[in-house]
C-alpha cells in the first residue's frame, strides 16, 4: 500500500466531535485512522467519509498494548501517523456519595488514561522523524464544576495538566513535535446540549489547528476558534506600552484559510 501523505489518529471517532473530525480531515485528503470502542459507530463515521480514507479500529483507549499495536500497524500499512487527535472521553452523571469508587475512576483511566495512551503510542515514531502534531481536546469543565460531574471534571483538569506537562517535555527536545490544547466549547452531541455549537462546524476549527505546524503553537491554547493568551502582568503591559509593543492578538483558526 502506498504511504499517505498525512495520517491522523482520532480518539472516540465513532460519534460526535471525533466522527465529524475524521470527516473533515478525510475531506481534506487526509488518512485517518479512527479508534472508538464500538465497531458500529465506527462503520457509520467510516460511511461519512472520503472513500478509502477512514481506517477503523475497534479498542480501548484504556488499553495502553492495543494502541500501540494499532499505531505501528498503521505505520506500516498505512503510513506515518503524524496527527494525534486524543478526543476519546466520557461523561457519565452520578451522584459521588452513591457511586463506586470503580465508577468514577473507571470513568477518569478512559478521559486521562486514554490521553496518555495514545500519546505514548505515536511519540516515539514521531521522536524517530522528529516531527508531529499532538492536539488534546479539553473542556471548560474544570472552571464549573457541575453536582454529578466529579469524574468529569477532575479528568478534564487533570488533562490539562497532562497538556502542560507533555509541553514541557518537549520542548527544547523535540522542537519538530508541536502541542496544543483544544476546547472546542459546548457542542450539540450526546455529552452537551441540543443547542451547543454543531460538532461539524467545531471540527472545522479543530482541523485547521492540527493541520497547523507553527511551532509557535506549542503549548497554546484554544477556546473553540480562537486562541487563549496568557494574562499579562499590570508591569509588563505597563513596559509594553512605552516601548510600543503592540498588545498581542489571538490566533483565529481558520483565518486566511
Amino acid at each position: 500500500m502506498t504511504a499517505a501523505v498525512s495520517v491522523a489518529l482520532v480518539t472516540g471517532a465513532g460519534a460526535g466531535l471525533g466522527a465529524a473530525l475524521a470527516q473533515a480531515l478525510t475531506a481534506r485528503g487526509h488518512a485517518v485512522l479512527g479508534i472508538a470502542r464500538g465497531a458500529a459507530g465506527l462503520a457509520e463515521t467510516a460511511g461519512r467519509c472520503a472513500p478509502g480514507l477512514f481506517h477503523a479500529q475497534s479498542a480501548d483507549v484504556t488499553d495502553a498494548a492495543a494502541l500501540r499495536r494499532i499505531v505501528a500497524e498503521a505505520e506500516r500499512d498505512i503510513g506515518p501517523v503524524a496527527i494525534l487527535i486524543n478526543n476519546a472521553a466520557v461523561y457519565h452523571r452520578a451522584d459521588f456519595i452513591s457511586t463506586p469508587a470503580e465508577e468514577i475512576t473507571g470513568q477518569i483511566a478512559i478521559n486521562l488514561g486514554g490521553y496518555i495512551n495514545a500519546a505514548a503510542a505515536v511519540l516515539p515514531a514521531m521522536a524517530d522523524r522528529g516531527r508531529g502534531r499532538i492536539i488534546n481536546v479539553g473542556s471548560l469543565a474544570g472552571e464549573g464544576p457541575l453536582p454529578g460531574s466529579l469524574a468529569y471534571t477532575v479528568s478534564k483538569l487533570a488533562c490539562r495538566g497532562f497538556d502542560a506537562a507533555l509541553v514541557t517535555e518537549l520542548a527544547g527536545r523535540l522542537p519538530g513535535i508541536t502541542v496544543s490544547e483544544w476546547i472546542p466549547g459546548i457542542l450539540a452531541t450526546g455529552m452537551g446540549r441540543t443547542d451547543g455549537i454543531a460538532p461539524e462546524t467545531a471540527a472545522a476549527w479543530g482541523v485547521a489547528l492540527a493541520l497547523d505546524r507553527d511551532p509557535a503553537l506549542h503549548g497554546a491554547r484554544f477556546l473553540c476558534d480562537r486562541q487563549m493568551l496568557p494574562a499579562r502582568s499590570f508591569k509588563r503591559r505597563i513596559k509594553d506600552m512605552l516601548l510600543l509593543r503592540p498588545a498581542p492578538v489571538p490566533r483565529l483558526l481558520g483565518e486566511g484559510a
